[in-house]
């Protein structure tokens, strides 16, 4: 797995979660979301890559490691 960067706003330590994406009877069966989330300020991305319904988990996780480590100075 790739290494997280920090939070961008306060520089804390951010956390990778998998998410079921089925809440008792409603949503999606067998699938997953990736959600980061800084542990301080309560910083995450909102991404539509980042889950399983169309994509394997490893491209999911991916996607949302890759949309948190971009920096607007890298590009």
């Amino acid at each position: 797995m790739t290494e997280l960067k920090p939070c961008p706003f306060c520089g804390e330590v951010v956390e990778l979660e998998k998410r079921l994406l089925w809440h008792g009877s409603h949503g999606y069966h067998g699938c997953y979301e990736f959600v980061i989330q800084c542990k301080k300020c309560g910083c995450k991305i909102n991404l539509g890559k980042n889950d399983t319904i169309y994509r394997s988990e490893d491209v999911a996780r991916d996607n949302a490691i890759e949309a948190w480590n971009r920096r607007v100075k890298d590009e």
